[in-house]
């Protein structure tokens, strides 16, 4: 019986490990394309539009805007579709510049996606919505912004412009962070099910909000109120390495074992959700 508990858990441990490896690959390899996406050259994007048909408008050359090195948008009666690109040497005016744009999408009735990078401040941002009658999109890259908006015929040009350049994020990201997340849920709510059913017997208070962290808090530091302090910004980053800490104490383990906890706990937590070992509420 023990050896059969003992693959059980190291199973789980492998493959759950394995997945969230898997998907933090395929981030890393996608977010590495999509920051490698650079500034449109404003020869090639002349050029581009017109083999498209449509000819551009040089509205920096009108207006001389300041912090704007180059704004270009498509003549009023050369294109089926609007399309407009900005690159800025000022961060305030390109935020001034890309807000309105973003706000217009949101405001829209259709399908809307937001998208952006995983670093913060992230340097790519995508905003969509789009209808049967409608698509529109605007990406802000590093220091720049490509913005169109076209009726639905005209969907697929626009996609293909976004992608030539490397302004359109690709799904995939999207898709590995979505199913990292997942796994990361998963594993981290079958360990505390095990853990609550070892400590009260009741594994299913795991899946109510808050009460889960009152319940959890309660049986390691030794009082819910500390579920306050998981939930204050900057004070949890502390917090949290020392909940994991007391939970390998409250099962009797080494202190190596917490410190597994604190820095692999993808590993150590299901380990010891799984194990023979008992809580003792004295160590809490």
């Amino acid at each position: 019986m023990k050896s059969k508990r003992l693959s059980w858990r190291v199973l789980f441990t492998l493959m759950g490990n394995l997945i969230l490896v898997f998907f933090l690959i395929a981030i890393f390899v996608t977010e590495t394309k999509l920051g490698s996406s650079s500034i449109i050259d404003q020869s090639d994007f002349i050029q581009y539009m017109e083999d498209k048909g449509c000819s551009l408008v040089d509205v920096q050359k009108q207006e001389n805007y300041p912090g704007v090195d180059t704004y270009l948008v498509t003549s009023e009666n050369s294109c089926p579709y609007l399309v407009s690109y900005a690159v800025f040497d000022d961060q305030d005016r390109q935020n001034k510049f890309f807000e309105p744009l973003r706000n217009e999408i949101l405001s829209e009735k259709g399908n809307f996606i937001a998208r952006r990078s995983i670093e913060f401040p992230p340097k790519y941002l995508e905003y969509s919505a789009s209808s049967s009658d409608f698509y529109k999109i605007v990406t802000l890259n590093q220091n720049s912004v490509l913005y169109a908006s076209a009726d639905s015929a005209h969907k697929a040009d626009i996609m293909t412009l976004f992608k030539t350049f490397n302004y359109y994020c690709p799904d995939t990201i999207f898709y590995a962070l979505s199913c990292f997340l997942i796994t990361l849920s998963i594993v981290f709510i079958v360990s505390f099910w095990k853990i609550e059913k070892k400590i009260r017997n009741k594994g299913w208070v795991i899946l109510i909000p808050f009460y889960n962290i009152g319940c959890l808090t309660k049986d390691i530091f030794g009082s819910a109120w500390y579920m306050l302090l998981l939930l204050v910004p900057i004070v949890n980053f502390f917090v949290i390495p020392a909940f994991f800490y007391k939970v390998g104490k409250v099962f009797k383990k080494s202190t190596l074992y917490c410190i597994g906890l604190i820095f692999l706990p993808t590993i150590f937590l299901p380990l010891l959700a799984f194990d023979d070992s008992k809580y003792n509420v004295d160590r809490g």
